[in-house]
């Protein structure tokens, strides 16, 4: 698997338990979210600035 395919389904998993958090009240998924909201922020920037330097690079 290459890196962009990685990036992309790490981003699908956490896109998935934010919307299930979102959409359904189920608690522990809601902590989750309230606790590492913060932490999921800096993930998803991180991956982003990553994906996209790498596709700069290979261009």
């Amino acid at each position: 698997m290459d890196w962009l395919g990685l990036i992309s389904l790490i981003l699908g998993v956490m896109l998935i338990i934010i919307g299930i958090g979102l959409t359904f009240d189920i608690a522990i998924i809601e902590t989750i979210m309230a606790s590492f909201i913060g932490i999921v922020a800096i993930v998803f920037g991180l991956v982003l600035a990553i994906g996209g330097a790498m596709i700069v690079k290979e261009e």
